[in-house]
């Protein structure tokens, strides 16, 4: 274990990465839920690049690990691999790493749940002053609505 301190710096980069991001989820989730367009776009452009972090992140921990003899091993497996002495120090970090990916993931699923909502809002307004026209579905695909008997021609 030459590297392990290399290793421990690299877990405390992905939870100072989502450190980072969860709080851009959750102003994601505040502006979603005030309709506020332009500001969801500035978000979701920092969200990217936290998101390229991210991979790259990801990346250097495949690495990491296949150079430590680690490859394919969760975090888990990996504790199993460690001394006794170097055991709880990987672990406290694992699971502040659990933690955050945890709260990552619940702010993500309600923003993602409101814009699903909003968007199916958006959707049946069109399809009200539309008549039938098409509008688009969650995962973007084009619907047709029924036409509505005015919109037929004699």
């Amino acid at each position: 274990m030459a590297d392990l301190s290399a290793f421990q710096e690299l877990i405390e980069q992905f939870i100072a990465l989502f450190d980072r991001m969860i709080p851009l989820e959750q102003s994601k989730l505040e502006v979603v839920s005030r309709n506020q367009v332009a500001r969801l776009e500035e978000i979701i452009k920092k969200e990217q690049a936290e998101i390229m972090t991210l991979r790259g992140l990801d990346q250097k921990r495949e690495r990491m690990q296949e150079d430590l003899g680690w490859k394919d091993l969760s975090f888990q497996e990996i504790l199993k691999q460690l001394s006794e002495e170097q055991r709880p120090k990987v672990k406290q970090l694992f699971d502040e790493l659990a933690s955050r990916v945890t709260a990552f993931q619940s702010v993500t699923e309600s923003s993602r749940t409101l814009m699903e909502v909003n968007l199916h809002t958006i959707n049946q307004i069109l399809a009200k002053h539309t008549r039938g026209a098409q509008t688009y579905g969650e995962d973007g695909s084009v619907k047709t609505g029924p036409a509505h008997f005015t919109d037929r021609r004699i």
